[in-house]
């Protein structure tokens, strides 16, 4: 299923939300089942994005970061072709093969990874993903490794962030 709409960009000028397109409330519910909101977005036929519906008071909405709106070259009040389908991934965004290889081919890293929510796996998945280079993907899917066998898989990202730091140094990446 999939659905296609013209919407505004928006800026709830809030320390919680910002960017976002709303959604008719029809449509959302089309694709909201319980507590799975993913979708696939495609901004203006060209541009594709693993999202979620929110909601607010003032209805359902898909948020945008500031690298996809300046991606998108869109301001606030530019309308958008916007096409949504269901997102059916295993996480609810594209996993690199980088870290795919190390998480999920390692059985000690994986019984951690495995009960993490899907949020968390989406957080760590994405420090993964917002790299270009291979060998740094490598690097920082051990320091993952490393910290969710150290932590019994309980995530503090404050230390993650410490230990991430520590395996680029030891392999000279800045």
């Amino acid at each position: 299923m999939k659905e296609t709409i013209i919407a505004q960009l928006e800026d709830q000028h809030s320390s919680l939300w910002g960017f976002h397109f709303r959604i008719p409330d029809e449509i959302a519910n089309s694709f909201v089942k319980g507590k799975d909101r993913r979708v696939i977005c495609t901004f203006n036929g060209a541009v594709k994005n693993h999202c979620a519906i929110m909601s607010s008071q003032e209805g359902p909405f898909i948020m945008l970061n500031r690298a996809l709106v300046k991606q998108l070259k869109i301001q606030i009040g530019d309308k958008v072709k916007l096409e949504i389908e269901k997102d059916i991934s295993e996480f609810g965004m594209p996993i690199s093969e980088e870290f795919e290889a190390i998480i999920l081919g390692d059985q000690e890293v994986f019984q951690y990874f495995d009960p993490l929510t899907p949020g968390k796996k989406r957080n760590l998945i994405h420090l993964i993903n917002k790299i270009k280079s291979s060998e740094i993907k490598i690097t920082r899917s051990m320091a993952i490794s490393y910290h969710l066998i150290e932590s019994k898989g309980k995530i503090d990202f404050k230390q993650l962030n410490e230990t991430i730091k520590i395996f680029n140094q030891r392999n000279k990446i800045n």
